[in-house]
């Protein structure tokens, strides 16, 4: 027998342990409006139906009909890829080894990616689509309303690209330490580079092309686009950084390590002190903004932020 609207409506609200007041308060109605659905006493509209569909996970489509998708699930590609580049890494200690080629900072940058990178971002992703436990993920809010199956999929695009540039990346720097020195060092440093970025950008991306569908609310998508600048912002000042710091140390051909390396740290530290209080102070700055309905522009701080960021590194690079 087909259910009405509102036998789907009381089911799936039973399924989560809700009470009609908890549901009410997340369409923004009465309780007496959910009463009323569920009793078939009155209907609720098309766009009160697909928000109703929204909040419990469901297309309009899956709702009426009263089917559920599948569940996603971690594939297994990620976690071969994971181990894979670890192999790598072993394979390379005893060729290396053997060969007579094995140089301990292309072990420990192999180590670092493969182990604290790829290793812990697949443990953390895979563990959040295994038990719906996002706690681990950076920026995810307790106090927001997420599409979870739609958060899954986003995790596991991540951990898919994530693991696809670590593995490439540690096989590239496997054979560094076989080309001549000077030119073994320039690739691995361009490698690291390119690592840092992919990573660093692809994460961004699949968050930002994914926050109306990862998110319910129209307040929290607006919110989360306006904080994207700021965060892009951000990103974009540690490469600047990160490129500075790399010519100036082969122009003046620093060592690694050395004392005089080692003095630059304190201007690293100021620039990222700068730069960090502008990211947080904007994010906070556009909760304000977009909550009281006004449209979010950089603030005055944004701007001395900048200047100060860019005044650190010309010093930087002409001390």
């Amino acid at each position: 027998m087909q259910k009405s609207i509102g036998q789907k409506l009381r089911e799936c609200r039973e399924e989560r342990n809700w009470t009609q007041q908890e549901l009410a308060d997340r369409l923004n109605v009465t309780r007496q409006a959910v009463s009323n659905w569920e009793r078939d006493k009155t209907l609720p509209d098309v766009y009160m139906i697909r928000e109703i569909a929204a909040i419990f996970d469901m297309t309009l489509d899956e709702y009426m009909e009263n089917t559920k998708k599948a569940e996603v699930e971690m594939p297994k590609m990620p976690g071969r890829l994971t181990i894979g580049t670890i192999m790598q890494v072993i394979l390379y200690l005893l060729l290396g080894g053997i060969t007579g080629h094995l140089e301990v900072e292309i072990l420990m940058e192999m180590v670092i990616i493969s182990v604290l990178c790829q290793g812990f971002m697949h443990l953390m992703f895979s563990s959040s689509v295994k038990t719906g436990n996002f706690a681990m993920i950076a920026g995810f809010s307790s106090k927001v309303e997420y599409r979870i199956e739609e958060v899954k999929r986003v995790l596991i695009q991540m951990d898919k690209h994530t693991s696809c540039s670590a593995f490439g990346t540690v096989l590239l720097l496997a054979m560094c330490p076989f080309m001549g020195e000077r030119q073994g060092e320039i690739v691995s440093i361009c490698l690291l580079l390119a690592y840092s970025v992919d990573v660093s950008l692809a994460l961004c991306l699949y968050n930002y092309r994914n926050i109306e569908k990862v998110l319910v609310k129209e307040m929290d998508q607006k919110m989360a686009k306006a904080g994207y600048i700021s965060i892009g912002w951000f990103l974009g000042c540690v490469f600047v950084l990160i490129g500075v710091i790399f010519a100036k140390f082969e122009i003046d051909s620093i060592q690694n390590n050395s004392k005089e390396a080692m003095g630059y740290l304190g201007w690293i530290f100021l620039f990222l002190l700068v730069t960090m209080s502008e990211l947080f102070y904007e994010q906070f700055r556009v909760k304000r903004i977009v909550e009281a309905s006004k449209r979010y522009r950089p603030g005055i701080f944004f701007w001395l932020s900048t200047i100060g960021a860019t005044g650190i590194l010309t010093l930087i690079f002409f001390s």
